[in-house]
């Protein structure tokens, strides 16, 4: 064949294209399973990170390190809308359109330290994915956590800066005199120009400047959240 003509060149590039794809695809297959626990690995991590841990886990620890931490500090289970667990169920095995969800506690040999759960939201530009944990007293927040979102650097994507989440510590989510779920908010601004009363700032962190929607979007989260988990908080309360 003529390899100056038209058909060879079509050819030629047609063979070329093949082969690229096919090593590509090959390579991304081969990728897969690291891509998959790098995943697991995050979200482990960033639970761990909600919990606040008594012992940190060491930053330069090694996948394998930080999967025996959380082995061994957390529990996973499930629980129903009700609020009660479902036996034998763990997190992985929920399926869409399944009223269940999950539930991870943080304990310290047998005691119960925190309860941590997934947070979901709309942000500005995306949807927002963190933890949220709560005291072993079911009513102030111990920690959050985003680890996946698509916001505007510098602007809604503070909410993974440390500053931002840990405004969220020592705050509450209940109101003891009321006894009525109290979800912490965000406030356009700084809470102590905001709120002037000291008992319901407890109930509010800074916003963002800037940031309004995504501010929003994190107080409607843990609003819709919070309600999902709170049969299963109210009984904590109770037996407390």
């Amino acid at each position: 064949m003529d390899k100056n003509s038209t058909t060879y060149t079509f050819g030629f590039a047609l063979v070329v294209c093949v082969v690229c794809s096919l090593a590509l695809a090959s390579i991304s297959e081969g990728l897969r399973s690291k891509k998959e626990l790098n995943e697991v690995l995050d979200i482990k991590k960033n639970i761990l990170k909600a919990v606040s841990l008594k012992e940190p886990v060491d930053p330069k620890a090694t996948p394998e390190e930080l999967l025996k931490v959380y082995d061994a500090k957390i529990q996973e289970l499930v629980i129903d809308s009700s609020g009660k667990v479902a036996e034998g169920r763990d997190p992985h095995s929920i399926k869409e359109g399944e009223s269940l969800y999950p539930l991870y506690l943080y304990k310290e040999g047998s005691a119960v330290v925190a309860y941590c759960f997934p947070i979901k939201g709309k942000g500005l530009w995306s949807t927002l994915y963190g933890y949220l944990a709560i005291e072993s007293d079911a009513i102030t927040v111990r920690g959050i956590s985003y680890y996946k979102h698509g916001e505007t650097p510098g602007l809604g994507a503070e909410i993974e800066k440390d500053w931002f989440q840990d405004n969220f510590k020592g705050k509450k989510i209940w109101d003891v005199d009321l006894h009525k779920l109290m979800p912490t908010a965000v406030v356009k601004g700084k809470v102590a120009e905001k709120i002037k009363d000291p008992k319901a700032a407890q109930y509010y962190v800074d916003g963002i400047s800037g940031a309004t929607m995504t501010s929003k979007g994190v107080t409607e989260m843990l609003d819709r959240e919070l309600h999902k988990y709170e049969s299963y908080l109210k009984t904590v309360r109770k037996a407390g």
